[in-house]
């Protein structure tokens, strides 16, 4: 039973793309492993935000937002 909105779509998206069993299989586990590390990194980047706003750690020296744009 799928419980998770993520199992659906990727449930979904291998549905509409995937006709053999191998490539279900294989997709199915990437797919998993990509949701896996955007969590992580989702994780990474709220603890940091955190530590930034209660004074942990300081932005570099001429950083006055949180720009991602390349300099």
């Amino acid at each position: 039973m799928l419980t998770r909105v993520t199992d659906t779509i990727i449930e979904e998206l291998i549905d509409a793309t995937c006709n053999d069993t191998r490539s279900r299989h294989f997709f199915l586990h990437a797919l998993h492993g990509l949701v896996r590390v955007a969590k992580a990194e989702q994780l990474q980047e709220l603890q940091r935000d955190v530590k930034l706003s209660t004074g942990e750690i300081s932005q570099p020296e001429g950083c006055d937002s949180d720009s991602r744009e390349p300099t």
